[in-house]
């Protein structure tokens, strides 16, 4: 999110909006579900509940174990992102870069948290360099599908509001499309790594196949939706010369972006779940 507001809002546009609001919201959420994950790691591999956690184990895991060190570093720099939101005006153009790339460390840090550091031999970098790449894109991606879809929700958007929709929207294609691609890729190096290069067999009856598929079926829906917007209904709002068009467009967008983020939300859940598996057939 930091990220959009840099390359598709003008500075005045980031305080008229509820950008920063936004921006403090998600650092306090990230700070809480950075310790509360942590928290149900260490309940989960020491076999107790969350009132009774092995302090012990946490300090071990955190002085020696990379997982426990992605925490630290996650935590670290999440906080002094949120302090930079908190104390920077959203104007300031080098705080807000300076927000984003905090945002994308702690973002690749989850690379730790997953199958990407479990791979062995020749493959071993690239699936991690892939997962850390991958993880950033999809950061970019939600990011501003959240963004987007706040400024084409607003019911009584005024012809200025529409006008700067249109121009994110324009912004974000171009953004979009290199994201696109190094989803694709990141993903593909991925399922090599963790599958082992075996071809994609329906009705193996393997959890994690069944969730894989799930998920990928997800992504190509939410593709085909960037797709439809990027040459069906966002040059459809650029020739909509009145306000009633433009509208008429953006509320479109806007149902599109509804099924887009529920699509989001749902692989979210499903990578979740993935990384508490055994990759597998």
């Amino acid at each position: 999110m930091p990220l959009f507001g840099l390359y598709a809002l003008r500075a005045s546009e980031r305080s008229q909006h509820p950008f920063r609001t936004w921006l403090i919201l998600l650092g306090l959420g990230a700070v809480a579900l950075n310790i509360l994950g942590f928290a149900l790691l260490i309940a989960s591999m020491s076999g107790t509940s969350l009132n009774a956690i092995d302090l012990g184990l946490a300090r071990s895991i955190l002085l020696t174990a990379p997982m426990g060190w992605a925490f630290a570093l996650r935590l670290a720099v999440t906080v002094l992102a949120l302090a930079l939101v908190v104390l920077v005006s959203a104007n300031n153009t080098n705080a807000l870069a300076g927000i984003a790339a905090l945002s994308g460390i702690a973002l690749a840090s989850l690379a730790w948290n997953g199958h990407g550091v479990a791979t062995e031999g020749a493959l071993a970098w690239p699936h991690l360099i892939a997962d850390i790449v991958h993880l950033l894109a999809a950061g970019v991606w939600l990011g501003a599908i959240a963004c987007l879809f706040y400024m084409v929700a607003r019911p009584k958007a005024s012809l200025t509001d529409l006008t700067v929709a249109e121009r994110c929207l324009r912004s974000f294609g171009v953004v979009g499309s290199v994201v696109v691609a190094l989803l694709i890729v990141t993903g593909l190096i991925n399922g090599f790594a963790i599958l082992g290069g075996q071809s994609l067999a329906p009705g193996t009856g393997s959890t994690y196949i069944v969730l894989m598929v799930s998920k990928l079926a997800l992504v190509g829906l939410m593709l085909a939706l960037a797709a439809l917007h990027r040459f069906r209904l966002v040059p459809a709002v650029e020739r909509a010369a009145d306000h009633p068009n433009k509208a008429m467009t953006i509320r479109r967008i806007r149902s599109s972006m509804v099924v887009e983020l529920a699509a989001a939300f749902l692989i979210l859940g499903l990578v979740a779940w993935l990384g508490t598996l055994e990759p597998g057939w």
